[in-house]
């Protein structure tokens, strides 16, 4: 069952709660665009990391998981697939219609999940069409 759960849907999950509660934002600045560490850097810069920067980057590592987990086959892989789809959708459609999700951050996120639902279906299609050649193809009656 855990097999079939899209990983990048807890992004969404997360990133819609801090959203549409505003529990995490100030007034004049929402959650992702608050400072999480200021890190000096060697050439005397400051490298400002946002809570944004942070999601993104804990959505990547999501991202990752589901590329290895695209590489199998089976029923369970093939509903991920179509989970996958509608994770797309849905932040698709908040990414056009809700206010608060109309920002780089979350279309980067957006970008991720429509990567993930279009790697699975091409690592399977060519999985499928690989053991289907190796396997010599349907024989004849």
């Amino acid at each position: 069952m855990y097999q079939m759960f899209p990983l990048l849907a807890i992004s969404l999950i997360i990133f819609a709660i801090l959203t549409l509660t505003g529990a995490a934002s100030t007034p004049d600045l929402p959650w992702y665009d608050l400072t999480f560490v200021v890190l000096p850097m060697v050439s005397t810069d400051e490298w400002n990391v946002t809570w944004g920067d942070v999601f993104l980057l804990a959505s990547m590592g999501l991202l990752f998981v589901e590329l290895l987990r695209a590489t199998k086959t089976g029923s369970e892989s093939i509903m991920n697939h179509a989970l996958s789809v509608v994770v797309f959708v849905a932040s698709l459609l908040l990414f056009i219609i809700v206010k608060g999700f109309g920002n780089s951050v979350f279309f980067i996120f957006m970008s991720m999940t429509f990567l993930d639902f279009m790697a699975g279906f091409i690592v399977t299609t060519v999985t499928a069409r690989r053991d289907l050649s190796v396997g010599g193809g349907i024989a004849a009656p």
